[in-house]
This record gives C-alpha cells, structure tokens and sequence, in this order.
C-alpha cells in the first residue's frame, strides 16, 4: 500500500516576497531549470529536487521526498514546494514566517557547475530532505501547489492577486487538463465572485491569464515549450504494433503524442469530391493562428476556413504552422484522395 501527503507544511510556509531582490551572488542560480536525485535514492527511500530559477534572486523548489519498508511493501510520499532567496554569498534558502506554528529553515548550496545541490534544514519536517542532489534533467513537472506559489511571485498588475482589493483564496486545482495545464482560480472570500483565472504549465514554463470577460493573454514565461511537448500513450488495440518504432502486431506499445496537434477531421483518406476540416488541438482552448497549403493543389484545396477538399486522385501533403502567442509549431500531414472506397482497416494493413 502506497499512502501520499501534500506536504501540510506548505500551509504554514507564507514566504515573505519582499525578501527577494537582485543579489550579486545569484550566479550559477540564473541558470538552473531542471530536476536532481538525492544520492542514495532507491525504491523506498527517495529524494527528489526540482528547481527553476525565477528572477530576483528567487528560485523556485519542490521536493518529493518518500520512505517506506520493502519488507512491509509501504511508502509514504511528503511534497515541500517553496521559493528560495539566494543571497550575497551564493547560498540559498528558504524560511518560514518567524511566527508560524512550526518554524522551518531549508539551506541549499550549488556547486559552481551548477550539477549538485546539498540541502540541510533546522526545524521539524516529516521527512528530511537532506542530503546532495545531483543534477538528472532540464524537465520539470510540479505538482499544482507550486503551480500556484509561482503566482506569487508574479506582479499584481498581471494577477490582480492584490488583498487591498478583498481578501481572496487561491483554489488548488484537482488536476491537469488537456495533459498540461493547472487551471488555477482565485476567489473573494466575502462574495464567492472570482478575482482572476490561470492556466499554469505543468513545468512553469509558461500562465496564461484566462479571465471570463478577456481574451486568454500570456503573462509569464513562452508558449514555445507547449508548442514542443508531447506525452507518451499507450496502444494495445489488434493494430497497436503500427504506431511508434515498435512494429509487433497485438502487443502494446507507446507512441509520443504531441500536446498540441493538427489533424484531419474525417482522416485522411477522401474520397474525389468529398470534403473535411482541418483541427487544431491547443489545450486549455487557447486563441490560435493557423496557415495550410497543400503541395498539389490538382489532388487537394484547401479554403480561408481549413475545409480540405478532395479534387483528383492521388496523393499529396498538406503542410503549414500553428502558432499560440510567441509559440510556434510546424505540422505536415500526408493525404490520399481516391475514387475507390478504402477501410481504414485495409489502408493500415496494407501500408
């Protein structure tokens, strides 16, 4: 049995924002996007440290730490996310208010490479995270209260997360949507009305402002990370040996998806005559600009609206950009136009 924990510390763990500034020692810090490994890791006793720096000379962090027994098959998994202030020295760390209930202060010092990072700590935490770190990748994937404490460190003239206005709550979000996105929501307490909507990237790299009465605007980070992503899913379908490298018929295997997409309504098989709609997919249902022409506009045309029509048999490509923001993306899609009715089934068969 396997029991998890967002960290309860988080709850007393109000950073004081003031703290951050512009500090000579910022360093090596300007440059750390990414996720390290505690050294003595292993199945049931784990350390893990995603960091990204902000501006300032603060730096967001979270740890997934976990503990457990192999012989009594039990983990238990504990979450701290939290900004950090680097300071003159080049050393970095991270308090509690002075007067909360379980005043904690989380030390970090980089190496000048930048590849390991030794954590210590003073105070109570239910699981230690020290140790050294040690640099494994540039991804990240928060969980949805870092999602959120980076909102605090954005100005109010983006958020609007501004108390002389009313007191509001954050609302955590219960999970992604559209594989990528924390839909984020901060609420009056008095009214119940909402103050401002976000959408935040799973690894910070990009809020989007999403109010009700606004067009969805970017106001931290790029969309280009978006536009680059993908996730891997699995097939296990009669055919599922036909997508990805793995060509083994019946058995499972995955393939990359891309989070964003452009694809053929009706396939991409039309018959001569017939007609489909170019889609694109951008999670959340973000604003987008679309471009498509098709190479030989004898087999297919395509009209201002992305209905694809289906001329003369044959084949061709249909190609062209998807951009959201400053992000762009670059799509081709192949096209059969026939005057005979094919199966889908047989097209895959036979390819």
């Amino acid at each position: 049995m396997k029991n998890f924990i967002l960290a309860a510390l988080i709850l007393a763990a109000v950073l004081c924002f003031t703290g951050c500034g512009r500090n000579a020692g910022a360093g090596i810090w300007e440059e750390v996007l990414g996720e390290y490994v505690r050294e003595d890791s292993n199945q049931y006793n784990n350390g893990v440290l995603q960091m990204m720096y902000l501006s300032n000379s603060c730096v967001m962090f979270e740890f997934r730490l976990m503990e457990g027994s192999e012989s009594e098959n039990y983990s238990y998994d504990f979450v701290i996310p939290g900004i950090l202030i680097v300071d003159d020295n080049g050393k970095g760390q991270y308090n509690t208010l002075p007067d909360s209930d379980n005043p904690v202060s989380i030390d970090f010092e980089i190496s000048k490479d930048g590849q390991t990072v030794t954590v210590t700590h003073i105070g109570e935490i239910e699981i230690s995270p020290d140790g050294v770190y040690k640099f494994v990748n540039a991804g990240l994937e928060v969980s949805e209260i870092s999602a959120t404490s980076i909102l605090e460190h954005l100005p109010t003239a983006m958020t609007s997360l501004n108390s002389n206005l009313g007191e509001y709550t954050v609302m955590y979000p219960d999970g992604l949507i559209d594989d990528w996105f924390y839909p984020v929501e901060a609420i009056f307490n008095d009214t119940g009305v909402t103050l401002a909507k976000f959408l935040i990237a799973k690894d910070l790299s990009a809020v989007f402002r999403v109010d009700d009465d606004i067009e969805p605007v970017l106001i931290f980070g790029s969309a280009q990370p978006m536009m680059d992503a993908y996730v891997y899913v699995w097939h296990d379908d009669e055919h599922a040996g036909y997508f990805g490298e793995d060509e083994v018929i019946g058995e499972a295997v995955s393939e990359p998806k891309y989070i964003v997409t452009v694809i053929i309504e009706d396939g991409i098989v039309l018959m001569s005559g017939q007609s489909s709609r170019l889609n694109a997919f951008v999670p959340g249902g973000l604003p987008f600009i679309l471009t498509m022409e098709a190479v030989d506009e004898d087999i297919v045309k395509i009209d201002e609206n992305g209905v694809v029509w289906g001329i003369s048999e044959g084949e061709t490509t249909i190609s062209g950009t998807l951009e959201v923001e400053d992000g762009i993306g670059y799509y081709s899609i192949e096209i059969y136009v026939t005057n005979d009715v094919i199966e889908y089934e047989e097209l895959i068969l036979d390819d």
